[in-house]
């Protein structure tokens, strides 16, 4: 079924093709809990809620229309459980010791330049991994609406049409949201020295 392009599995999905789902499940199960994991900062509380992103598809897999890809109408699905989630955080005051966030400052440097492998120097560990604490630190306290496209467009690398019709706005609009947050980050990395 490796073959068979989204569309096409969900095609057999929608006719009980459970095997055609698992494949769905075995393409965008790491997605989403990279995704999810930055999104709530709780590799557990990922886990669960990428199984919940299934779940809910495939519950409203006879919802979902040819007109957008797949994987957008996935990522929605995965954004709404995870506001939910932090929604229900936030009434119940839990706080996360390891936020999730990432950034680009500059339209040459994206998040995951930023966040790679980090090189074998203890200085260079001990600086990359504060600067990654700052990063997630900073992405957390940004609105949601530069938050939910930060984490899209330079973290997920969907293009800011497939991010726009998550949101639901218009593409130019994520384009001004992703500028309007890196400049947000930059300058706050800026405050503690680093420069890029």
């Amino acid at each position: 079924m490796k073959h068979f392009t989204d569309e096409q599995l969900i095609k057999k999905a929608k006719r009980k093709d459970k095997s055609a789902f698992s494949e769905v499940i075995d393409r965008y199960s790491d997605k989403m809990l990279g995704y999810l994991y930055r999104y709530v900062g709780d590799y557990q509380k990922a886990e669960d809620l990428t199984v919940e992103t299934f779940f809910n598809a495939y519950k409203r897999l006879k919802t979902y229309t040819e007109m957008g890809k797949f994987s957008s109408w996935l990522y929605m699905i995965a954004t709404n459980c995870a506001r939910k989630e932090l929604q229900k955080r936030a009434r119940s005051k839990e706080v996360s010791l390891e936020k999730p966030l990432g950034v680009g400052a500059k339209e040459d440097i994206n998040l995951g330049d930023l966040i790679a492998d980090e090189k074998t120097r203890p200085d260079y560990n001990a600086r990359q991994t504060e600067l990654k604490e700052l990063i997630y630190s900073a992405i957390s306290k940004l609105d949601k609406k530069y938050k939910d496209v930060l984490l899209f467009c330079d973290v997920e690398g969907l293009s800011y049409e497939e991010a726009a019709k998550i949101l639901k706005c218009n593409p130019i609009t994520i384009g001004t949201r992703v500028r309007r947050a890196r400049i947000m980050l930059y300058n706050t990395l800026r405050r503690y020295g680093y420069e890029f």
